[in-house]
């Protein structure tokens, strides 16, 4: 059984917050500066496990880009280059402000309630009371805090629509190529970041089409190749002409078992807020 990775990550929150409150218990704050500084190492040495990790994969792709651009020049099926697509990229970047947005209300509400909760709580009883509150106490209500802050952060994620299977901006939100080129073997574009001997990237077929959104001039479609680099697994295409785009991509697109393309899924603008 897999777990989602919010929850997995909510499991990790509170195992940290655990061994927060136990040091506090005890009242030994070089201990506190070793898991501080633990919790640094590990987090940084994670990120660049993953950059080491995906940077080969990145160039191997990129090569395998390069060589189909080469033997598939005089049989492109679509070009498109920043011009053809640039109109179209207010509808991306003002997707992007309003993810900003909610990321920051991701941040700052669960921050806020835990902090209104650690300090409130005890001045409340101080003030109004008179009970000062023990150590222990005060380590007691900083769990509770903390605890409801993971809760909180996966019911405010849910309820903004938010992708549960990322925690990063940067994977909420699909990579969008101004310029690409459609072929028999994929979609070449420009990667989503600089890396080094990296100049394209190729997101290979088949592949699911998971949205198409006329109005908005876009199809976000999906690799099906379990070795693609998640970065560039699925990818937004914009288009003057989607109802092309969208031909062009079915014969490529994996097939259910009554024949039809599968993961097609028209979304009416019109009806629906974005």
């Amino acid at each position: 059984m897999r777990i989602p990775p919010d929850i997995k990550q909510s499991i990790i929150s509170v195992g940290s917050i655990t061994a927060f409150v136990i040091l506090l218990i005890l009242n030994k704050p070089y201990l506190i500066y070793v898991f501080i500084g633990g919790s640094i190492a590990v987090t940084l040495g994670y990120s660049i496990m993953r950059t080491a990790k995906t940077l080969p994969l990145m160039k191997k792709n990129s090569k395998e880009a390069q060589q189909v651009r080469k033997e598939y020049r005089d049989r492109v099926l679509l070009r498109h280059t920043s011009k053809d697509t640039q109109q179209f990229f207010g509808d991306y970047e003002q997707e992007r402000l309003n993810l900003s947005k909610k990321m920051m209300m991701l941040m700052f509400i669960p921050l806020g309630v835990m902090m209104a909760a650690y300090v409130g709580i005890p001045e409340i009883l101080r003030l109004v009371f008179a009970i000062k509150l023990a150590k222990f106490q005060i380590a007691e209500v900083y769990f509770v805090a903390a605890l409801s802050t993971v809760g909180l952060n996966i019911v405010l994620r849910r309820r903004m629509g938010l992708n549960y299977t990322a925690f990063g901006q940067g994977n909420q939100l699909i990579h969008a190529p101004k310029s690409y080129i459609l072929t028999e073997k994929g979609v070449i574009f420009d990667p989503p970041q600089k890396m080094p001997d990296v100049e394209y990237s190729m997101l290979k077929f088949p592949a699911k089409v998971h949205r198409i959104e006329r109005e908005r001039n876009f199809i976000e479609i999906e690799s099906a190749d379990p070795s693609s680099p998640q970065q560039i697994k699925s990818v937004r295409l914009y288009s003057k002409d989607i109802s092309k785009l969208s031909d062009l991509l079915k014969p490529y697109s994996q097939q259910s078992e009554n024949g039809n393309s599968e993961g097609f899924i028209e979304v009416n603008t019109a009806t629906m807020k974005t």
